[in-house]
């Protein structure tokens, strides 16, 4: 049994969805769980709609609605298959408009709200999916709702994994032995009370890794609109290729530092079962994509991809007065935490100093420290994070490749700061600004 995930752009409209079928074809007699994001944009809509209903006309807010249906039923008739699914699109629908009505009653739109309303753009473009592959298989939409069960910290609820395996075990798994394909929905679930929750950013991936870890799957493959994980990003270093194989510690220290392709949360699930993770592209079916495994390619050596986080902040604290150093530091750290919302990416000891990489502007963080922070030994400098994933720098056959990852940002930066232990698939260095793009290219070009 296969899991597959597609993302919004992988169901934007008539003719990606096409394509989703097309894949799930190629498949041949291969058991499916699909599991679907909103169609692209969706869910943003969905939640502005969400947080308007307080305060918008009711005119307004019907309009927006007969929008959401009027999209989705444009794709199923594009599809073919409005007599299957408009009555489903309908129900729905109708039940967007209720929760929406129950909001401008209320006069607030709380996270519960929120995450039911914003539930709606998976629920809709399941069904479309299911509508068009129950054509030529026996497919069967399922409510994801009934086996992804968390807790009430609703827009970014977490998952009880040991209920949402036995959930999955018990309804989700007997259902193959009547339907080739199983529909469902990724980044929705439910709480012991019923109400729907969400599971945060990428949290389709997430649902599809865990459905997969819980039915025990021989395979999941994240469906995207690239052709894998990247050597580096395209849009500034063109020549950048994808990677056939990688490990789950580089994929999950890739998201880490700024890669898009996946969640670092998503491939955890798969991890503890050795699940293998694809990530191909949905328009290019043909391609290899990238496999992730436990170890990946283990004859690599030296750094395979490199990335770059732009206008970080790095916040130095030393000599501050007084007997009790900790306290103070984490007293400042906290008040930064609250008052921007950020917590550090990166904490090492650089010489004598307490070293803390914020990903956010220096005028972000400047604004949290007061006068009385003043009388502390503090320095804020804006830089770019600049890092080389490999399989295992720390070990001999990776050390020139170190080496020349040092080489190469002292040769343009006379200044940077270095980073490391970290990971052991990873070295780090801040630099200045202006010579990040220059570093990362030149880094490139040692890529194993």
């Amino acid at each position: 049994m296969i899991v597959m995930k597609f993302g919004g752009t992988s169901v934007q409209d008539s003719s990606a969805i096409l394509h989703v079928a097309s894949i799930a074809e190629q498949f041949g007699s291969e058991q499916l769980l699909i599991v679907s994001s909103a169609c692209s944009g969706m869910t943003t809509d969905l939640l502005k709609l969400s947080a308007d209903s307080v305060h918008i006309s009711d005119e307004e807010r019907s309009l927006r609605i007969d929008g959401i249906e009027d999209r989705h039923n444009s794709i199923a008739r594009s599809l073919g298959i409005e007599k299957q699914v408009g009555v489903r699109i309908h129900e729905l629908c109708d039940g967007l408009r209720k929760t929406c009505e129950g909001v401008a009653l209320l006069g607030e739109c709380t996270p519960r709200s929120s995450d039911a309303i914003a539930s709606f753009g998976e629920l809709l473009s399941t069904v479309i999916i299911q509508g068009l592959l129950q054509l030529h298989h026996t497919a069967i939409w399922y409510d994801a709702r009934e086996i992804i069960k968390t807790d009430s910290a609703y827009r970014r609820a977490h998952v009880d994994f040991d209920l949402t395996q036995s959930k999955a075990l018990e309804k989700l798994k007997p259902l193959f032995d009547s339907h080739r394909i199983i529909v469902t929905q990724g980044f929705i679930g439910s709480d012991s009370e019923g109400n729907t929750t969400t599971l945060g950013r990428g949290g389709s991936d997430f649902s599809a890794a865990l459905l997969g870890a819980a039915l025990h799957a021989d395979d999941i493959i994240i469906w995207t609109d690239v052709s894998g994980i990247a050597s580096a990003d395209p849009r500034i270093i063109p020549e950048a290729r994808f990677m056939e194989t990688m490990s789950f510690d580089e994929a999950r220290m890739l998201s880490y530092f700024g890669a898009k392709v996946l969640h670092p949360e998503t491939i955890i699930p798969a991890l503890s079962k050795n699940i293998p993770v694809h990530v191909r592209n949905t328009f290019k079916s043909e391609d290899k994509g990238t496999t992730i495994t436990q170890h990946g390619d283990k004859d690599a050596n030296g750094f395979r991809s490199v990335i770059g986080k732009h206008n970080v902040t790095c916040l130095n604290i030393s000599g501050i007065p007084g007997k009790d150093y900790h306290t103070n530091t984490q007293e400042l750290l906290h008040q930064i935490t609250q008052l921007s919302g950020q917590q550090p990416l990166i904490h090492a000891r650089v010489g004598e100093s307490e070293t803390y990489v914020y990903d956010a502007p220096l005028h972000n963080l400047s604004q949290c420290i007061n006068k009385e922070h003043n009388l502390m030994n503090i320095t804020l400098e804006e830089y770019s994070l600049i890092s080389a994933i490999g399989p295992n720098l720390r070990s001999e056959h990776s050390s020139k490749a170190v080496g020349k990852f040092y080489e190469t940002v002292l040769q343009a930066d006379s200044r940077p700061v270095f980073i490391s232990g970290i990971q052991p698939q990873t070295v780090s260095a801040l630099v200045a600004p202006d010579c990040a793009i220059d570093i990362l290219k030149a880094l490139h070009h040692h890529c194993t």
